[in-house]
């Protein structure tokens, strides 16, 4: 429901009750005297975010699916800047809501004044419950609302699903894409930390340094990034980056921190030096892929329309690496890359200085893999 500015300002406070000693605090002054901070609220909130979700209200399917459908916790502003909270998952039956386009709302309400007795008080004060409604539309209302998700449903016996393609729900399926969603700004952390098995491949790290401050340009993200971690320090990052240089061998402890980390959500990109080894294949390589053999981890290769590949940027093929022909392989947490990434946002390409396009390709990638590690981290967010 879109808010209409000029109805809404005609409500705003322009004064306040100024108190003075012996001033008579009846309930009307008292009333008034809080209604004008209420108010500014309702005007910060609608003006300043607007009307939407602030947080969570995902609408999910009930498992296994039937009719029902579960809102979870979360918070939102309505049309007219009151605040909507729900604390505990709730779920809503819409076997009885007409057949056809849904439209699942919540809405902003408040009861009667009512009385709570205390003891020991002969006039206990009156209190004003604030809450909510849900319901399930076949329109959209003239009052007030905030939309949390729509179902196209078949008949009122069809089981509802969440979407298997979020950007294209189909019969039956929530559908979340008219959602209005508050950007509320909040600062999104990662830390990348840079291990090196073998001899320090420090031109990996000055990338993953550029890396960084790259990412952490865009509001409302910092990446920081460590170099020299080690085994026993891999808990905590969203993104563990091996690079290999020269010949080295992993202890049997760093092979198991390895797989713990992984097996936990965490991301590790394996990578060796190339800069250093020109017309050969690194013995990193080798190591790298034993690492993954002995996780018992098969990776893939990567194909058109794989995360890695289309968020947040869309790629059609890899970017050129630090080679002119690499290959990245994924699965279990494992990347496994031959095309020395590290070196390109060093600036440089085997054939000489990396181009400006081929410098902003690799960071764009390196902001997939890093989106990728995230998610993997924290599946829900």
């Amino acid at each position: 429901m879109a808010v209409n500015i000029r109805d809404q300002i005609k409500d705003f406070p322009t004064r306040r009750i100024h108190p003075v000693d012996g001033m008579a605090v009846s309930a009307p002054v008292w009333e008034e005297a809080h209604s004008y901070h209420r108010q500014q609220e309702r005007f910060h909130a609608l003006f300043g975010h607007g009307p939407g979700i602030l947080a969570g209200l995902n609408v999910i399917a009930s498992d296994p699916p039937d009719v029902s459908v579960y809102v979870l916790p979360g918070a939102a502003i309505d049309p007219g800047g009151y605040p909507i909270s729900l604390v505990e998952p709730l779920n809503y039956d819409l076997g009885q809501a007409a057949e056809g386009m849904v439209h699942l709302l919540i809405s902003y309400d408040e009861g009667q004044p009512r009385a709570v007795e205390s003891q020991g008080q002969e006039a206990p004060p009156l209190y004003v419950q604030t809450g909510f409604t849900i319901e399930a539309r076949a329109t959209l209302p003239d009052t007030p609302y905030v939309e949390l998700a729509r179902v196209w449903h078949e008949n009122r016996q069809a089981p509802i699903r969440d979407a298997k393609d979020g950007a294209h729900p189909g019969l039956n399926e929530i559908d979340r894409r008219f959602r209005s969603e508050l950007a509320v700004t909040r600062t999104e952390v990662a830390r990348i930390g840079v291990w090196y098995p073998g001899a320090i491949a420090a031109r990996h790290g000055r990338g993953a340094q550029n890396l960084a401050l790259a990412l952490s340009r865009q509001a409302g993200r910092r990446v920081w990034v460590d170099e020299g971690i080690e085994a026993g320090r891999l808990a905590g990052y969203t993104l563990v980056i091996m690079a290999g240089q020269g010949s080295f061998q992993l202890a049997p402890a760093e092979i198991q921190a390895l797989q713990a980390y992984v097996q936990n959500g965490g991301t590790v990109l394996l990578e060796s030096c190339r800069h250093e080894s020109p017309g050969e294949t690194p013995a990193g390589d080798a190591v790298f892929a034993d690492l993954v053999s002995a996780a018992g981890v098969k990776l893939a290769d990567l194909t058109p329309g794989q995360p890695l590949l289309c968020e947040p940027n869309l790629f059609a093929n890899l970017p050129p690496g630090f080679e002119a022909r690499g290959t990245v392989r994924f699965g279990g947490g494992f990347i496994l890359s031959t095309q020395d990434y590290g070196c390109v946002w060093q600036g440089e390409r085997r054939s000489g200085p990396a181009s400006r396009e081929e410098i902003r390709s690799a960071l764009e990638w390196g902001e997939n893999l890093l989106t990728y590690a995230a998610k993997r981290a924290n599946p829900s967010a």
